[in-house]
């Protein structure tokens, strides 16, 4: 069976997201427990009377066995369905608590859930966010007796370093320089300059030892090891910004994205750049000198591609690195490539435009013959084959990646619930979703 060749063609289609991150708070109760947390509120997609939101809650201080974060409505808008949290809500006044699944968010660990709202006339995002009554504001205060028991605002000069000092006490207040490899460029969080929903503001740069690429990261490198996305563009452009804001919105939820093709470049790419970018960041990431060492999870790397580009993805998806395959609005072309499929392996997910999407008959069939038992994702966003690359922040389909990476390369299980099970976050939305061996 002979499938028609389709060409990548970009539109544009619903309405740009709108992001914006709360800024940050610690404090110090007379205990000296430590309080903060950072909130990202994502507006991923928009239509007449409604809209869908993703909130992610990064807790800055002690830990928490439970939260409840509160926030006011400006407009009067209202949720009408919410998953991985319960909600209340009284007139402006929102209330969401967690579930018994995600209620213990360790320092520097992330949780979130998302919602379909309604509004009218207008849709501002709110920004007065206070998880377990401590504002989200950006500024950091004190309480309680810093000379007995306060590393971070007293310093050693005042506690002594015998009782009190940054090496003995509380190193999770100091926020993510405690974590991640030393031997590397600081981590201390500096404001960026770059774009993206996520707490690390992302651009892009390019790199004399890897030609045809283009490289998004965030601008201050996270603590935490990056995972690493190996991503090729539509109709097998050499162009790497094809898919800028939908890349730089993954790059700032804390993930290194190789693209093929250097910025504005133009001709073709091939499959083998996939595996250039791969052998690239592994290298960087032993390299002594270079700004990548020990910064990268390099086992944890998925291969995706759009259109054309999925089909770069699928030739270099059985390389023993990949954690993961995403396929965007692409398909095999005929039967004779069927063989790529039979030697999957790793768990795979497809993200298509609809059945309005030229290549949605390709992807299907190709749906049809996963090898048993591998774990799939296949979900149709009803948005044709252009998808929503090009919105702020890659629309829903930035959205959406964001949630799968976060699930499959650093084990979020929050995210993973937005794929699995009956009442997955993503089931009975816009998102016309299917699975195949799904769990978490």
């Amino acid at each position: 069976m002979k499938y028609p060749r389709f060409r990548s063609r970009y539109v544009t289609a619903g309405v740009a997201g709108l992001a914006l991150a709360a800024g940050a708070v610690v404090v110090t109760t007379a205990a000296e427990a430590a309080a903060g947390c950072r909130v990202t509120y994502a507006v991923s997609s928009s239509w007449p009377g409604g809209f869908g939101a993703n909130v992610t809650i990064t807790n800055l201080g002690d830990p928490v066995t439970s939260w409840r974060l509160t926030w006011s409505f400006g407009a009067g808008q209202t949720i009408t369905q919410l998953w991985n949290g319960t909600h209340t809500q009284s007139g402006s006044q929102v209330t969401v608590t967690n579930v018994s699944y995600n209620g213990t968010i360790a320092t520097g660990a992330s949780t979130g859930f998302g919602f379909n709202g309604a509004w009218n006339g207008a849709n501002p995002v709110p920004t007065n966010f206070a998880l377990n009554g401590t504002a989200c504001t950006g500024s950091v205060t004190t309480t309680g007796a810093p000379t007995t028991a306060g590393p971070t605002t007293a310093g050693p000069t005042t506690a002594g370093p015998t009782t009190a000092g940054p090496t003995s006490a509380r190193p999770t207040t100091a926020g993510p320089t405690s974590a991640g490899p030393t031997s590397a460029v600081p981590c201390t969080r500096q404001p960026g300059t770059g774009g993206g929903s996520g707490p690390y503001p992302a651009g892009y740069e390019t790199s004399n030892s890897l030609a045809n690429h283009t490289i998004y990261r965030p601008d201050s490198l996270p603590c935490e090891k990056m995972p690493i996305l190996a991503w090729s563009q539509g109709a097998c452009s050499a162009n790497g910004l094809s898919a800028f804001n939908f890349l730089r919105e993954i790059a700032s939820h804390g993930f290194l994205v190789i693209a093929n093709g250097s910025p504005n470049g133009s001709g073709s790419s091939t499959a083998s750049w996939l595996t250039q970018s791969m052998d690239w960041a592994v290298a960087e990431n032993a390299r002594q000198g270079s700004k990548y060492y020990g910064r990268l999870d390099t086992s944890k790397i998925a291969v995706a591609g759009f259109s054309c580009g999925g089909l770069e993805a699928y030739e270099v998806s059985n390389d023993p690195r990949v954690t993961t395959t995403a396929i965007f609005s692409s398909g095999l072309l005929n039967d004779a490539n069927d063989y790529q499929l039979r030697r999957l392996t790793k768990p795979i997910a497809y993200f298509i435009g609809g059945s309005s999407d030229i290549a949605y008959p390709n992807a299907m069939d190709d749906w049809g013959k996963l090898p048993s038992g591998l774990p799939a994702f296949m979900g149709n966003l009803n948005v044709g084959h252009g998808g929503t690359y090009d919105q702020t922040n890659g629309g829903e389909f930035g959205r959406v990646m964001v949630l799968y990476l976060k699930w499959r390369l650093k084990g979020d299980q929050t995210s993973g619930r937005a794929f699995v099970g009956s009442n997955c976050g993503l089931c009975g939305t816009q998102w016309q979703v299917q699975q195949k061996n799904l769990t978490l």
